[in-house]
């Protein structure tokens, strides 16, 4: 009888252990899995982050992103390097930061053409579709950096239609609330019939797109591409460094008059374009970590 006691114990016992070991291994195991559920939940959120990242550097081109989504632990951080050419590498890296002390990151990497936009298009200090009427105490640089009665193709010299530049303009401003900044491209929408006077002060780069009548009367210094669409007065004191064009009614002649000093500069001229060459892009290849 006591045998067959010690034999049941002994049984009891073996199958209590046998029963905490298994529930052992499925604790451990259920730790586990959660475990690599949120790694994997947090990876999935890092990669989220990326495309974030990358996203934002492709609307803000070439100037890249970065910043947070959902807290400070959920950040982004997107980079645009030139390759050669017209092709660009944005590199995204979404990243998140764990209770545990831990960080998880993913990485996209996407190629980008932007359009073909040349310096070399635009070959003239002032360049215009009427006659030139010179008058006063003008200089343009070299002397002789002009040209009148051109035919100017909006599209062939930007590598953009004007409903894409306007659309993709930096800034979007009326003859009414004409202003600063003048940066990076600078639409100004010009009712018909009417015209834009600058008469005060004003300080710009980039390009500046004037899409109607257009007089500088007041104080301009503009490093790059200045386009009139519509007849073009300057009486002011007026300085330029790279090229200005008028695309005016062949009926009313571009005249330039009182201080102004036009000069021609290829290094402005390839900077305005940078940022229109950005308006007709696309990604060429994508891939992740």
């Amino acid at each position: 009888m006591n045998r067959r006691k010690g034999f049941v114990l002994i049984f009891s016992l073996l199958v209590t252990l046998m029963l905490s070991l298994l529930l052992t291994s499925f604790y451990v195991q259920n730790i586990n899995e959660g475990n690599l559920a949120r790694r994997f939940a947090d990876s999935t959120r890092a990669f989220w982050l990326a495309e974030a990242g990358a996203a934002n550097a492709y609307v803000n081109f070439p100037s890249g992103a970065s910043g947070t989504l959902g807290g400070a632990n959920y950040t982004y951080d997107a980079v645009v390097t030139p390759i050669s050419g017209n092709y660009y590498t944005i590199t995204s890296t979404g990243t998140v930061n764990r209770a545990d002390g831990t960080a998880i990151t993913r990485i996209i990497t996407a190629s980008v053409k932007t359009g073909n936009t040349s310096s070399t298009k635009f070959q003239y200090g002032i360049e215009t579709t009427t006659e030139l009427e010179v008058k006063g105490s003008v200089s343009i640089n070299p002397s002789n950096s002009f040209k009148e009665f051109s035919t100017l193709d909006f599209s062939d010299l930007f590598g953009v239609t004007k409903v894409q530049m306007q659309a993709g303009a930096t800034h979007a401003y009326t003859a009414s609330n004409f202003g600063a900044p003048v940066d990076g491209i600078t639409w100004v929408e010009v009712p018909s019939g009417e015209r834009l006077n600058v008469s005060g002060d004003l300080s710009g780069s980039g390009v500046l797109v004037i899409n109607g009548n257009t007089k500088f009367s007041g104080n301009v210094v503009f490093d790059g591409i200045i386009y009139v669409i519509g007849t073009l007065t300057m009486t002011g004191n007026v300085t330029t460094t790279g090229s200005v064009l008028a695309e005016s009614s062949m009926s009313v002649d571009t005249t330039i008059t009182g201080n102004v000093t036009i000069n021609y500069n290829t290094d402005e001229i390839t900077t305005a374009l940078s940022s229109v060459a950005s308006l007709n892009k696309q990604i060429v290849s994508w891939k992740s970590d």
